[in-house]
């Protein structure tokens, strides 16, 4: 009877102890069991910006404009300053315009007013920070005029003003301009820029010589765009030549002096002393 009376009560215990600690876990009260910390998330790097394009290279654009249908010597004139620019820049952007004397080929667009205002403003939209400009014209002129002549008809004329107004896009953009007339030196006044270097044929008061219908080219075209080893002189150097051929050719034929004129930018100097087949090469000035 003692046995069984202690084994019943044996077994009450054990059974309130499991039904004791089946509440305490079902209810929440059991000691939770360890859990291993949670590390926080590595930081997330801000992607690199993205490199910058690489800067285009630069080329020459050259625009060459024979103005007056009553001598070959123009378009003539334009065809030797293209080799050169060729000969320096292969990659070169051509822009030729011509008022053809007669039995010439008539293949470019005419040299009218209209059409040098639309080449220069197109001139200004292409025109990229390393590239060089080379303005020439070659024609017959008057004191203060850069005459237009067209199958023989007389059109408006290019004055310093309308010049100006059509270089002033390109002024952030190293500028040679080479003017190859009589009285062209009335228009470097009026031409005058800090990136900018005007050549011309003569003084603002002066005639050129040998300007014939049946001519090879206006003097002072050759002697620029002629010159041997011009590619390895400077833009002032190669003008320094020229002047001294032209020089010594009024000589010999006893014609007055026409003293080609130069004028030279103060931001124009780092690129003007450069030689020409390094002119793409040469820093702007600061």
């Amino acid at each position: 009877m003692q046995s069984s009376l202690f084994l019943t009560v044996a077994r009450q215990r054990l059974c309130h102890a499991s039904a004791l600690a089946l509440a305490l876990v079902i209810t929440g009260c059991a000691a939770p069991s360890a859990k291993a910390p949670v590390a926080a998330p590595a930081p997330v790097a801000a992607p690199a910006p993205p490199a910058p394009p690489p800067e285009p290279p630069g080329r020459i654009i050259f625009a060459g404009f024979a103005m007056h249908s009553q001598s070959k010597v123009f378009r003539n004139d334009v065809l030797l300053a293209e080799k050169l620019v060729k000969d320096i820049d292969p990659n070169a952007l051509m822009l030729k315009l011509a008022n053809p004397a007669r039995d010439q080929s008539a293949d470019w667009p005419q040299a009218t007013p209209e059409n040098f205002a639309l080449v220069m403003s197109k001139m200004a939209e292409v025109a990229r920070p390393r590239d060089r400009v080379l303005l020439f014209i070659s024609t017959h002129s008057n004191p203060g005029l850069l005459n237009i002549n067209a199958g023989g008809k007389h059109l408006p004329p290019l004055t310093p003003q309308i010049l100006s107004n059509a270089l002033a896009p390109l002024n952030d953009v190293p500028t040679l301009v080479v003017l190859s007339a009589c009285y062209s030196g009335a228009f470097i006044e009026p031409l005058k820029a800090p990136n900018r270097v005007l050549l011309t044929a003569t003084d603002a008061r002066r005639t050129t010589f040998n300007c014939q219908y049946k001519g090879d080219h206006t003097p002072f075209a050759e002697a620029l765009f002629g010159q041997a080893g011009a590619e390895n002189r400077s833009v002032t150097g190669w003008m320094g030549e020229a002047q001294k051929s032209i020089a010594a050719q009024e000589r010999r034929r006893k014609v007055p002096a026409s003293q080609p004129r130069i004028f030279v930018g103060d931001e124009a100097k780092a690129w003007a002393n450069q030689p020409l087949k390094n002119w793409l090469q040469a820093p702007k000035a600061p």
